[in-house]
């Protein structure tokens, strides 16, 4: 019985020992999920089309084909290897980068740990600590729904480092020779990573000293794990290395983007000027390589003080809130409301929690476990040898390559590793990492550290202002909404005109003032305010979509059609928001995907391209109906649409009331259902469509269109 216990309590403590650890993986997948369920229909940018067809030719032709700007290898392949064995659409790749963005989780856990005990902190309250920050950052959740190289990355870069940690403290060859592999590999996803190989062998280097006083001890005790680490490196790396000799005549160890970037981010001419004369070169990519190494130093040192003026302005922005940023450069971009809050707390909020606490670790943790008594040197060998001697030189020359070159936010995103372990054992106050414990020095230089990154990030931009103003605004544009709901139109126009005030370009201040306007039944001082938002910020689709309602009632088809077809310029359900809005009188028959069927419509997915008088039903769909006195029957024009030519049943319900089911044909027809009685005066009705769907991909693995299809209908009409 005693053997059967103690057995039962291993299990319960292996079991709460990875329960943890686990939940938080689990909760970082969910937040990924979201992410990449909310960015499901956003365009590929420029690098990531560029990705996505290196990876279709390699498939296809069985060929590496290089980019017109030379990048590293891997990831195309990785890409290739995702369609080979999952699929090519886009949403189920980005899914592949969630989950290995969520596997991160736990390695940030490890690294973290490894970290902690390092700095002789036995709890797993700062290792938790770190992953929590890591599953929660909305900032790693929306990247790893692009198809970029940074998911990838980072999920190796914080295995690399773990592994790096663990073999300087046991010594391991394996662990040594793994981090050198997944190193390689890492070089050949993006060159950035190559200074990790003297980086991770000189502090291997270091660790292997233990208390051996004479050089020759010293290099019988580290030779061993130093070159096994180099020599699985360069397995990986050379044959690469060689293949670009061949091809290319001289050294190219990884990629050119290296040399090309100095040269495109420090010529006053500009990025595309200097790209033309790159293209103009040809294939060449050698001699592309010295012009531009050549190039980019003559532009530095020609004009130092231009370079530090630029350089400045780079470092400023590597510390700026992300998503802050964009909301305010882009108000245009529609976002969900509960992805705005995401972004702002668990993007931006969590960033600056990384960066202060992380930065204080940094700052206070430079030193091992019990070398208190030990000598001035030994001490600062303790430094170099300790965990932050590692992640603060890697953290530092990403800073460095990112002010060197430009700054896109998704390049720091390195920084991650090396901060997440530190900000955990400050957060955690492990060991004296807050107050005392660690002497007067660290506590000093971890001030330091904070005062400069929060400092930075001020400098950048005051965002506690800019809080300020947004959130006023705000509350009043809500207030205006809220008037507007309840139809008061004295009070719509104070609070719309308090958030104008704030803000005299806010386009959704004059939107306010305009429904406002029509409520009140002056539809020129509704069109005025109209114009001024276009004016204002003319890619908004909420002025032209009111101005294009206000034009049809006038009988203007053709501007009233330009200026609905701005449904599709946003990501938001633009039918639902046309439904509540609009005020036009709907009328008895609506042709769909004529270009006037927004604000009588919803749950029809928008009109294609190639796709030509029908809409396509989500699976459930309304329409909204002038029923005519006498009004006896529904028609439906409507086709399945299925491949197979198979039919499919069509539910039909009006206000609720189900009218039965149609059997539509896959070339479709003309259906009629009977109302449940003859209307005897004319109203307003809501007709219901609902069936099942499908999509194209079901039928054609080929086909890029990732949208569930419902019923392709042409055209309702109510009537005797």
């Amino acid at each position: 019985m005693q053997k059967v216990k103690g057995k039962r309590q291993k299990v319960n403590e292996a079991l709460a020992f990875y329960l943890l650890p686990f939940t938080l993986f689990l909760l970082g997948l969910a937040l990924r999920l979201l992410a990449w369920r909310w960015r499901e229909f956003y365009p590929l940018g420029g690098d990531e089309r560029e990705y996505l067809d290196q990876a279709i030719w390699l498939l296809r032709d069985h060929q590496y084909v290089e980019l017109r700007l030379m990048r590293p290898p891997l990831y195309p392949v990785f890409l290739a290897g995702c369609i080979y064995f999952f699929d090519s659409l886009v949403q189920n790749l980005r899914l592949v980068q969630a989950l290995i963005s969520a596997a991160t989780v736990p390695l940030v856990y490890l690294l973290a740990r490894e970290v902690a005990r390092r700095s002789g902190v036995e709890s797993r309250g700062p290792a938790l600590l770190a992953a929590a920050l890591c599953a929660l950052s909305y900032t790693l959740a929306a990247n790893a729904t692009e198809l970029l190289t940074e998911a990838l990355f980072l999920f190796g870069l914080t295995a690399a480092l773990w592994l790096l940690l663990r073999a300087g403290r046991t010594g391991r060859l394996a662990e040594g020779a793994l981090a050198g592999l997944i190193i390689g590999a890492l070089c050949l996803l993006r060159s950035v990573a190559l200074p990790l190989l003297p980086l991770g062998a000189v502090w291997l280097a270091l660790n292997a000293t233990g208390k051996r006083q004479k050089v020759k001890d010293w290099l019988r005790a580290a030779a061993p794990q130093v070159c096994l680490f180099t020599f699985t490196c360069c397995l990986i790396l050379l044959p690469w290395s060689a293949r670009n000799y061949v091809a290319y005549g001289g050294l190219i160890l990884i990629d050119t983007t290296g040399a090309e970037n100095l040269w495109l981010d420090n010529d006053p001419a500009g990025r595309e000027a200097v790209k033309a004369q790159l293209y103009a070169m040809g294939d060449d990519r050698l001699a592309r390589q010295q012009l531009s190494m050549q190039r980019g130093v003559a532009a530095i040192s020609g004009d130092p003080a231009r370079f530090a003026a630029k350089a400045w302005g780079e470092l400023k922005k590597l510390f700026a809130l992300e998503f802050s940023d964009d909301l305010l450069a882009r108000p245009a971009i529609w976002v969900p409301q509960t992805e705005v809050w995401a972004r702002l707390i668990l993007g931006d909020g969590v960033w600056l929690v990384v960066l202060g606490a992380g930065g204080w670790g940094l700052g206070v943790g430079g030193r091992e476990s019990g070398v208190g008594s030990r000598s001035f040197w030994a001490r600062i060998l303790g430094v170099i040898a300790s965990p932050a001697g590692l992640l603060l030189p890697w953290a530092l020359y990403v800073g460095l390559t990112t002010v060197l070159f430009h700054v896109e936010l998704r390049y720091r995103l390195p920084l991650y590793p090396a901060l997440l372990p530190f900000a955990g054992l400050a957060l955690a106050g492990a060991g004296g990492w807050v107050l005392g414990g660690r002497g007067r020095w660290p506590m000093v230089a971890g001030g330091l550290a904070v005062a400069v990154c929060l400092g930075m990030t001020l400098l950048h931009a005051n965002y506690p202002a800019l809080a300020w103003w947004l959130g006023w605004k705000h509350l009043d544009l809500a207030r205006a909404e809220a008037a507007l709901g309840r139809s008061d139109v004295a009070a719509a126009r104070a609070a719309a005109g308090g958030a104008l005030a704030l803000d005299d370009g806010s386009a959704l201040a004059r939107v306010a003032l305009a429904r406002a306007d029509v409520l009140a039944g002056d539809e020129a001082g509704a069109m005025t305010q109209l114009d001024a938002a276009i004016g204002a910020l003319p890619a908004h689709p909420y002025a032209h979509l009111l101005r294009g309602d206000l034009l049809r009632q006038r009988g203007d088809v053709a501007a009233a059609r330009a200026d609905l077809a701005f449904e599709t310029s946003s990501l938001e359900d633009l039918q639902v928001w046309s439904w509540g809005r609009f005020t036009s009188e709907p009328p008895s028959r609506i042709d769909l995907g004529d270009g006037l069927d927004l604000g009588f419509i919803r749950g029809f997915h928008s009109v294609a391209p190639g796709e030509v008088g029908f809409r396509w039903t989500r699976g459930e769909a309304q329409l909204r109906l002038m029923a005519p006195a006498g009004a006896t029957e529904l028609r439906i024009r409507a086709a399945s649409g299925r491949p197979d030519g198979s039919p499919c049943a069509l539910r039909v319900t009006v206000d609720g009331r189900d009218l039965g089911s149609l059997q539509i044909s896959a070339d479709g027809g003309g259906y009629v259902a009977l109302l449940p009685a003859r209307f005897p005066t004319a109203r307003i009705v809501v007709v219901g469509l609902r069936s099942d769907t499908f999509m194209p991909r079901d039928f054609d693995r080929a086909s890029a269109d990732g949208r569930r299809l419902g019923v392709r209908v042409v055209g309702v009409e109510v009537g005797p």
